[in-house]
């Protein structure tokens, strides 16, 4: 199969759209034709779980398979600054890092499981699922987002580019499928401004290590209220400032359920 890229993904929406689909799952209606009523008992119960917790939820199954539906890739959007970006960047074609994956981590916090504990319930926690995954994907365009981007700022808006490697295409979290579903590709972008870390360890350090110039380098992603890695001084934020946060997050979970009631 031919290396996947960015460019092959945008010229054949195909690909994008297998990203999406779930396996399918066979069902025996027939009592006459069940072997083992026990096995038949767990495989029913396995598949209850692949469905409901581990698409829905964590996107990983119970045996640690990844599920997590999406696609990863870089568009172009622009030039880069000459004056700002890197040597390496400086006149070149400026790319956009969109990331359709689900990361894990739960906006605007930028917490989860995995960074509070430092691991994770195999097929529970990892947080990489479709709904989730449609939080994070609505958090990305929130207001203020667009509004830094219109503003040239941030990850949309700017033209101060650095180079990135960064997981290209779909199934990123299995190392396995690399160069088949998705492999490493290298852009200037300016997805180093704001960045949040996966649920998955080994995709962290692979970013990391490819990205040594650019300091903590994570996974490009939208603006958080807090850091999600360690520094030299604590980033743990203060009791205030976890009292307004949590203050803010009922707000919003107020306004939504009023405007549901609404509707």
């Amino acid at each position: 199969m031919p290396v996947i890229t960015s460019k092959k993904l945008l010229k054949n929406p195909d690909l994008i759209k297998k990203s999406y689909e779930v396996e399918p799952n066979s069902l025996l209606q027939y009592p006459d034709k069940i072997n083992s009523p026990n096995r038949e008992m767990v495989k029913n119960v396995y598949d209850g779980l692949k469905y409901s917790v581990n698409y829905l939820g964590s996107g990983v199954t119970m045996k640690g398979s990844d599920v997590a539906l999406g696609s990863n890739y870089f568009i172009e959007s622009g030039k880069c600054n000459p004056e700002t970006s890197s040597v390496k960047c400086k006149d070149k074609k400026k790319y956009t890092y969109v990331r359709n994956i689900p990361t894990g981590t739960i906006p605007p916090l930028n917490l989860s499981f995995y960074n509070a504990t430092g691991c994770n319930l195999t097929g529970i926690t990892e947080g990489r699922g479709l709904v989730p995954g449609l939080f994070e994907q609505l958090y990305d365009i929130n207001p203020v987002e667009l509004s830094r981007g219109a503003m040239a700022m941030g990850n949309l808006g700017s033209d101060e580019c650095k180079e990135m490697t960064l997981p290209v295409g779909y199934g990123i979290y299995d190392e396995s499928n690399i160069g088949s579903t998705w492999n490493w590709e290298t852009k200037c972008t300016a997805g180093h401004n704001t960045m949040t870390e996966t649920t998955n360890a080994d995709l962290n350090y692979e970013i990391k290590s490819r990205n040594r110039h650019i300091k903590n380098a994570r996974m490009p992603g939208p603006l958080q209220l807090r850091e999600n890695f360690e520094s030299e001084a604590s980033t743990e934020p203060t009791k205030s400032g976890l009292t307004i946060i949590l203050l803010l997050t009922g707000i919003s979970a107020l306004v939504t359920a009023k405007a549901c009631k609404v509707l």
